[in-house]
C-alpha cells in the first residue's frame, strides 16, 4: 500500500480552511476497517478528529445531520489509540517514532506517558532508546514518572558536559517562562551539576550565549546549583576565547558614535544613519552661556537625558527592543534586560558627558561645583530647602580619590532628600545617626500622586489590541497588510465597523465596549484621550500623573485598572540606578559604586576616568529628577490642588 503523504492526514493542530474535509473519508475508511491501523499516523490521526469534534460544535458547510453522523463515528476512536500504544514493544518504540510525522510528535509523547510505553525499556537498553527517540534533555526531563524510573541513567547522561551543560544552565539561569515543568534525576547532585557545567565551558565546542549566562545569570535555586566567581571568570575568559576565534562574516552591522563640540557646529544636531549616530554642538554656545541653570537644562534640552515629562530616556523600559534584539539577546534569570538600542543610546550619553566636561574644563567650571552648587544654593534659595550640604570632591583629588567621594556624597543625597520628604526639613544630628545606603527603589517622593502603571488585564489587552505588531485587528481586506498596527489602521484609513474581519468582531465589540475607539458617521473613530494613557503606558511603562489632567484616567485609578505610586524615581529609573551603580538587584549589574567603594575597581585609569563618567551621569539625572520634585510640588501648591487627588 502506497504510504500517504504528511498533507494528505488532518491534524487539529494544521486544521486551516478546508481541511475537515478530510474527515469523512477517514472516517468512511475506518468503519470499513480499510484503516491501516498498524500506522502511527493514521492511529494519532483518528485521535485528533476526535478531538475536532471535542472542540467545535459545528463545521461550516455541514448540514446537522452529516456534522452528528461523523461525530458518532469519531467515538469510540480513543480505543485504537489504547490498544496501539500498549501493543509496542520495545524493540519497535524507535521505528515507531521514526516513521511519526512532525505534526503529529506531541500527541505521540502525550500517549508515550499515558500508556506508560516507557514501562515497557529496559534499564540497559534506555540510554540507546533515548538517543533513537531523540530525547534532548527537555524532552527527557518533562515527566516525573519516567524520571524516577530511570534515575541513574538519566543522571549519567546529564553528566555528559555537551549533553547536560546547556539545560542546566537554561534551567537554573535562564529566565523563567513559567511554561513548562522539569523533573531532575534525585542522583544529580550540585556538585555534579557544577563539575558539567565547568568541564562544557573548557570543552572545544561551546554556545556564546549560554557562556553569557553562566557570566551574568542569577540562579533561581544557589542550593541546587550556583555560579561562584571562579566559575564566572572561567566563562569570561572562555568568552573572550570565543569571539577571538569566531567571526561573523555573513552578517555584519556596523555601529557607532560620534560626537563633536566646535565653533562651527549648529547648536544641537544629531543624526542616525546606518547604525551611527553622530551629534554636533556648538561649543561657543554653551560658552557663552555659562550659568548653572542653563548648564545643567543643558542635559535635558542638548542631551535629551530625560523627554518632556521628564522620564530618564536612557532606561531600558524607555527603549522598545525589536524582534531581532529579543531573538539575540541573553534572558538570564536576574539580569537587566537591555538590547542594542539600550547600549547605542548609553553610550552616546557617556561620550556627550565626556565631551561636555571637556568644553566646561577648558572654561575654568566643574560639573562637581554645579552640583554642589544644586545642593546647597539653588534649592534652597528657590523652593526654601534648607540643610542639603553636598561636600564634592577638589579639582586636584585622583581619578579614584574623585570617584569615591562622588559614590559617597550621591549616598548622602539620597538620604538626605529622603530626611527632608519624611520630615520637611533637614535635622543634622538625625540625618548623622541614620546609618546605611537607602536603596533607590525605597527614595520617596514630594508628590502624593506621581507615577501611573497599568494594573488590570484588560487594560494590557487594550495595549495589546492597539499597538502590537502581533495583533490581527490591523488587516482588513481593502488594506491588507499595509498597516503594522490597529492604532495606525485606524488613524490613516476610514474604516467600516463591517470592514474589519468577520473572525475580529468580537475583539472590536470589546474595544467598543471599553471605549477605546467608537462609531462616528458609520466609521470607526479613536478615543485620543484613552490612547494618548494606553500609548504612554505602552511605549514608556509609566505616565507622569502631574504633566496630564485626564478625566479618563482619574476614573481607570479609581476603578483599580491603574496604580498609583509615589517615589522619586520610576520604576524603570530605579531598575537603571541599580544595574549601573550595584548588584542588588541584577546579577549583570556593572556595579560601579560598589566595585570602587570594596576596591574591587580596575586598575586602568582610562577605564577608572569613563567609569567616573558614567557616575556623574548618573548623579545628573538624580538632580534632575530631585528639581522635578521641587518644581511639581511648588507647582501644586501654587494651584492649591493636585490632579489626582481623590
Amino acid at each position: 500500500m502506497k504510504k500517504p503523504r504528511a498533507r494528505e492526514y488532518f491534524s487539529i493542530k494544521y486544521c486551516f480552511a478546508g481541511e475537515e474535509e478530510k474527515i469523512p473519508h477517514v472516517l468512511d475508511s475506518y468503519v470499513k476497517n480499510q484503516l491501516d491501523l498498524s500506522d502511527v499516523n493514521r492511529v494519532l490521526e483518528l485521535s485528533n478528529i476526535k478531538q475536532f469534534f471535542d472542540k467545535y460544535d459545528h463545521v461550516n458547510g455541514w448540514s446537522d445531520d452529516c456534522y452528528l453522523k461523523n461525530k458518532e463515528l469519531s467515538r469510540n476512536v480513543e480505543k485504537e489509540v489504547k490498544s496501539f500504544f500498549l501493543s509496542i514493544s520495545e524493540n519497535k518504540i524507535v521505528s515507531i517514532y521514526d516513521a511519526c510525522e512532525v505534526m503529529f510528535w506531541d500527541e505521540f509523547w502525550k500517549y508515550f506517558y499515558i500508556y506508560k510505553v516507557y514501562e515497557k525499556i529496559s534499564m540497559e537498553h534506555f540510554k540507546e532508546i533515548a538517543e533513537g527517540l531523540h530525547m534532548s534533555p527537555n524532552k527527557l526531563l518533562e515527566n516525573k514518572n519516567l524520571v524516577e524510573k530511570f534515575d541513574v541513567q538519566i543522571t549519567e547522561m546529564l553528566k555528559t558536559p555537551e549533553f547536560g551543560a546547556r539545560f542546566i544552565v537554561d534551567f537554573y539561569l535562564r529566565k523563567d517562562n513559567g511554561k513548562i515543568k522539569y523533573y531532575l534525576p534525585k542522583g544529580l547532585t550540585r556538585e555534579d551539576k557544577y563539575n558539567t557545567v565547568k568541564a562544557y565551558i573548557n570543552g572545544d565546542i561551546v554556545n556564546a550565549n549560554i557562556l553569557d549566562l553562566i557570566m551574568n545569570g542569577k540562579s533561581k535555586n544557589p542550593k541546587e546549583f550556583e555560579v561562584d566567581v571562579k566559575l564566572k571568570h572561567l566563562a569570561k575568559k572562555r568568552y573572550e576565547r570565543y569571539w577571538d576565534e569566531n567571526t561573523m562574516p555573513v552578517i555584519k552591522h556596523e555601529t557607532g558614535i560620534n560626537v563633536s563640540f566646535s565653533p562651527e557646529n549648529p547648536d544641537c544636531e544629531v543624526v542616525f544613519s546606518a547604525g551611527v549616530i553622530t551629534a554636533k554642538y556648538n561649543s561657543n554656545w554653551i560658552k557663552d552661556n555659562l550659568d548653572y541653570p542653563t548648564l545643567l537644562n543643558n542635559f535635558i534640552y542638548l542631551f535629551a537625558y530625560t523627554d518632556g515629562y521628564m522620564r530618564c530616556s536612557l532606561t531600558a523600559g524607555s527603549l522598545k527592543q525589536g524582534i531581532i534584539e529579543n531573538l539575540f539577546s541573553t534572558q538570564g534569570n536576574g539580569m537587566y534586560q537591555k538590547g542594542q538600542s539600550f547600549e547605542l543610546l548609553n553610550a552616546l550619553s557617556n561620550v556627550q558627558m565626556h565631551g561636555y566636561v571637556g568644553v566646561l574644563n577648558s572654561c575654568d567650571i566643574y560639573l562637581e561645583d554645579i552640583i554642589k552648587w544644586f545642593f546647597e544654593v539653588y534649592i534652597k534659595n528657590e523652593f526654601g530647602a534648607n540643610g542639603f550640604i553636598c561636600n564634592m570632591p577638589e579639582k586636584s583629588d585622583s581619578i579614584l580619590s574623585k570617584y569615591e567621594r562622588v559614590a559617597t556624597v550621591m549616598d548622602g543625597e539620597t538620604k538626605q532628600f529622603k530626611l527632608f520628604c519624611e520630615e520637611g526639613e533637614i535635622d543634622r544630628e538625625l540625618y548623622e545617626m541614620i546609618s546605611g545606603s537607602v536603596r533607590y527603589k525605597e527614595i520617596p517622593s514630594l508628590i502624593k500622586n506621581k507615577y501611573a502603571y497599568a494594573n488590570s488585564n484588560e487594560i494590557v489587552r487594550e495595549m495589546h489590541d492597539m499597538f502590537s505588531d502581533q495583533c490581527v485587528l490591523s488587516y482588513t481586506e481593502k488594506t491588507g497588510n499595509k498597516y503594522n498596527t490597529f492604532f495606525e489602521l485606524l488613524r490613516l484609513e476610514n474604516v467600516k465597523p463591517e470592514e474589519i474581519e468577520e473572525y475580529n468582531f468580537d475583539e472590536l465589540n470589546w474595544l467598543l465596549e471599553r471605549g477605546v475607539v467608537y462609531v462616528s458617521d458609520g466609521m470607526l473613530a479613536l478615543n485620543y484621550e484613552r490612547i494618548w494613557i494606553l500609548k504612554e503606558l505602552n511605549d514608556n511603562g509609566v505616565i507622569c500623573l502631574q504633566y496630564k489632567d485626564s478625566d479618563i484616567l482619574r476614573k481607570l485609578i479609581s476603578e483599580g485598572e491603574i496604580r498609583v505610586e509615589s517615589s522619586l524615581l520610576s520604576e524603570s529609573e530605579w531598575e537603571y540606578f541599580n544595574y549601573v551603580l550595584n548588584k542588588s538587584e541584577f546579577s549583570n549589574g556593572l556595579d560601579l559604586r560598589n566595585r570602587y567603594i570594596h576596591d574591587t575597581n580596575s586598575l586602568d585609569k582610562r577605564h577608572q576616568q569613563n567609569d567616573y563618567i558614567v557616575l556623574l551621569k548618573m548623579f545628573v539625572i538624580l538632580v534632575i529628577k530631585i528639581n522635578e520634585e521641587f518644581c511639581l510640588q511648588d507647582k501644586i501648591s501654587k494651584k492649591g490642588v493636585d490632579f489626582y487627588e481623590l
